[in-house]
């Protein structure tokens, strides 16, 4: 009976030790299972993260090769202003050059006008001074022909003396001031010396040009 009892109380400690045991494996698996979960866990985050950077990752070679399209664009810009503003210089150039051109044929443009108001003037005043000869001819041509006048033509055809040029300045109808553009001629008739509106007139006149032509009076 003794040995029975020894044995019993051998089994029911080895009972306990088990019963022991295995708590502290039960206690041990419990918290390898709740390490396992806290693992997982971490498993899961780590893989949200991985996922995330990756996410960022391709967002960030996608910015990147954006940026780099943008800077070859940027840099053709650059390269198509730097044209551009070469171009605006050599025409900025070509502008001043014409400027200078045209600023040359304006200045010899003013010089020609110039010179043709002087031509012009010198053919009026050269026009006058012929009419003027063609007068006197006729005058001497009258003055040797008239049968009425004195030899030198101091009368005129009606008996009137010839007026001198010399002592006349002004015209004896409307008084005006003779001038280059005014000139002077004489009355066949009263041999006073008239402008050319006042002795716009012609008559034929007794022994002036043999009395076939009209005389200025």
């Amino acid at each position: 009976m003794a040995k029975m009892e020894t044995q019993r109380e051998s089994m029911a400690n080895a009972i306990a030790q088990l019963e022991k045991k295995y708590n502290s494996e039960t206690a041990s698996l419990n918290a390898l299972q709740e390490t396992s979960q806290t693992l997982s866990l971490q498993v899961v985050s780590c893989e949200q993260r991985a996922t995330r950077a990756e996410a960022d990752l391709r967002i960030e070679r996608e910015w990147r090769a954006a940026m780099q399209d943008n800077e070859v664009k940027h840099k053709e810009q650059i390269s198509q202003l730097q044209l551009e503003n070469r171009q605006m210089i050599d025409e900025t150039k070509q502008m001043s050059r014409t400027k200078a051109d045209l600023d040359k044929l304006r200045k010899q443009w003013e010089e020609d006008q110039r010179t043709l108001e002087e031509l012009g003037i010198q053919l009026s005043v050269s026009k006058l001074q012929i009419a003027d000869l063609k007068e006197r001819a006729q005058q001497q041509h009258n003055q040797t022909t008239s049968g009425g006048g004195e030899a030198k033509g101091d009368s005129g055809s009606n008996g009137g003396s010839w007026t001198p040029d010399k002592g006349v300045s002004n015209c004896k109808g409307c008084e005006k001031e003779f001038s280059i553009t005014r000139r002077k001629h004489h009355c066949r008739h009263c041999g006073a010396i008239f402008c050319s509106s006042c002795s716009e007139h012609t008559a034929v006149i007794p022994g002036e040009s043999g009395g076939k032509a009209g005389a200025r009076v």
